[in-house]
């Protein structure tokens, strides 16, 4: 009996164990669900919220779009309220001819000089101790037409006044990249002939300028400029001028003004590279030929090579820069007494050490072998000196040919722009000619310019 009994708790318990683990097996696995149910109702729910906020995006984006309907319909309607103005008549484009843009530059310099009489060889250059007029510059620049614009600017001293030019620039798309200035003109030879005054480093104009070119070579003639399809830019300028009126003493008009061999040529090879992004350079050279007006037939000719690099690391500061510009000029000329050779260089560096300041230094030099001498000092010199007058007896000394011999200059400058249209510069200068005895000069300048001014050639 007791094995009996036995035997049935036995198989009792061999069928009860496996739904006991059966049990506990679905209690974990309704937890795992659980878990499950609770992480997707999280995620719906968030899903539900950025749906709503999707809903109220969208609502706004309508509203704003709606709103900007509107606005355009206002201001659609607005212009179609209001007339179209009239179409700008022939009229009109002279009236705004007549309005160009107009600006005054004037110079005024206080000069010392250690000597009494000093050599002054550009006209606009201080003449005496105390305070100068250098210039007084009046320029007045606008676009004509679709065609043309026009460029003009007045000199204007205490007792003088010229124009300094009076051309028109072709702004039409001409073949070969080409382009037509016509006028009174400050010639394409070499750099400083083509800056004005106000624009020079130097208070004083450099010797073989003024003694080559004069105060500027700036004749009336037709200059043509090509742009030469290179990988770098290359300019070619070729003028036809008129000699008359020059105030330069290397050109002058010949008695035969029917030779039209005899005109004034001028020729200009320009060429600008980028070395790296701070450093760049532009090197050219000039030929000028034309009748220098002793005698029917003489001519001259002027030869120039000039440089300008500039240096400025824009990463490390923005206002520091250096720059170097010099010229060299050669000259040959034909004349009754004989032939001249005369040539002369300048060199200066400019450096830009902070916004509003920068300070420079120049050498400049002429040499001749067969130099000329003023009238008043004729007899003392002698009758070897060769003498080229242009004019009649009496003529100043302005319009001698040749030069006066050698000459070394050294001038060193410091100047201070308070903006773009004030300037105070102060310069010393020892001048030393074999002729006669050095000097030394200081002079103190003020410059101020009023109105529009358009940029000067590079």
């Amino acid at each position: 009996m007791r094995i009996n009994r036995f035997i049935a708790l036995f198989f009792f318990g061999m069928f009860l164990f496996p739904l006991i683990i059966q049990k506990e097996a679905w209690g974990e696995e309704r937890d795992d669900i659980k878990k499950q149910m609770q992480e997707l109702r999280q995620q719906m729910e968030a899903m539900q919220k950025k749906l709503e906020e999707l809903e109220e995006k969208n609502r706004m984006l309508e509203e704003e779009a709606k709103k900007q309907k509107e606005e355009r319909e206002v201001e659609k309607a607005i212009t179609e309220a209001v007339p179209a103005p009239p179409r700008e008549g022939y009229l009109q484009r002279v009236i705004q001819s007549l309005n160009p843009d107009i600006s005054v530059i004037g110079i005024f310099t206080a000069a010392y000089f250690s000597e009494n009489d000093p050599i002054i060889h550009a006209e606009n250059d201080p003449e005496n101790t105390g305070i100068n007029l250098q210039e007084i510059e009046i320029g007045f620049q606008g676009v004509i037409d679709p065609y043309f614009r026009f460029d003009s600017f007045f000199s204007i001293g205490r007792d003088s006044f010229e124009t300094e030019e009076a051309y028109a620039t072709t702004l039409l798309s001409l073949p070969l990249n080409s382009q037509v200035r016509i006028g009174l003109m400050r010639a394409k030879f070499g750099r400083i002939n083509l800056q004005h005054r106000h624009s020079q480093d130097f208070v004083t104009l450099a010797l073989p300028a003024a003694d080559f070119l004069g105060e500027h070579l700036n004749p009336v003639g037709i200059e043509f400029n090509f742009l030469a399809p290179l990988p770098w830019f290359m300019e070619l300028t070729a003028s036809v001028n008129s000699a008359n009126g020059l105030e330069t003493p290397t050109f002058a008009p010949d008695e035969d003004a029917n030779n039209l061999g005899r005109l004034l040529y001028i020729f200009h090879l320009a060429n600008f590279f980028e070395i790296t992004e701070a450093l760049s350079l532009s090197l050219g050279g000039s030929f000028a030929t034309g009748s220098n007006g002793t005698e029917p037939g003489n001519r001259s000719n002027l030869y120039g090579v000039d440089l300008f690099a500039k240096y400025r690391p824009l990463k490390n500061n923005p206002y520091q820069e250096v720059w170097l510009q010099s010229e060299f000029m050669y000259l040959q000329a034909e004349s009754e007494e004989g032939d001249l050779d005369n040539w002369g260089a300048y060199a200066q560096l400019v450096y830009r050490f902070a916004k509003r300041w920068n300070a420079g230094f120049r050498f400049d030099f002429v040499d001749t072998d067969t130099p000329v001498t003023p009238m008043e000092e004729e007899e003392l010199e002698g009758s070897s000196l060769l003498r080229v007058m242009r004019s009649e007896e009496g003529e100043e000394e302005e319009s001698m040919l040749g030069l006066l011999g050698k000459e070394l200059r050294y001038a060193v400058m410091l100047t201070f722009n308070p903006t773009e249209f004030s300037r105070i510069r102060l310069q010393y200068e020892f001048d030393d000619p074999d002729f006669a005895d050095s000097f030394h000069a200081v002079f103190l300048q003020f410059q101020y310019s009023l109105g529009a001014h358009g940029a000067h050639p590079f």
